[in-house]
């Protein structure tokens, strides 16, 4: 799903096969030379793309995006909610909240399980974790 992206930025920017590639990958799933080849090539264009994509974002209507956001959701869904280069570019452009909100009500409603980080939004995970953590020490302390 997210290759659909993937190749929108190909075709516009002229990236390689190897670069598509790498937008449709997560960044823990890269190689050395994949790394290497996304920090010099790639990241530095991130901005170029999301520029690109809020445009094209900007010129659909309604139902044009509701579809890019349901194209979104199941490529997360497809991959237990961890997003890929492509799927984070767009959902910089859509909005993080959105996706999620649609990821987690889909999710539930097909009964597909997410993996821990994505469950609460990713970092809202940590940060209720670290809240509580605290909490119980700062409890334990006092007695």
């Amino acid at each position: 799903m997210s290759y659909k992206f993937a190749l929108l930025l190909g075709q516009q920017f002229n990236l390689q096969e190897q670069e598509v590639t790498l937008l449709g990958k997560n960044i823990r799933q890269f190689s050395r030379l994949e790394r290497r080849i996304y920090f010099k090539q790639l990241k530095p264009r991130e901005k170029e793309f999301k520029l690109f994509l809020k445009e094209k974002f900007a010129l659909l209507d309604e139902e044009e995006r509701q579809t890019w956001l349901d194209t979104t959701v199941q490529s997360l869904l497809e991959k237990g909610g961890d997003p890929d280069l492509a799927d984070s570019l767009v959902m910089d452009v859509i909005g993080r909240l959105e996706v999620y909100k649609n990821l987690r009500e889909k999710a539930e409603i097909e009964g597909i399980r997410l993996k821990a980080l994505t469950n609460f939004g990713g970092l809202s995970m940590v940060l209720f974790l670290v809240v509580i953590i605290t909490a119980i020490i700062l409890y334990l302390k006092g007695h």
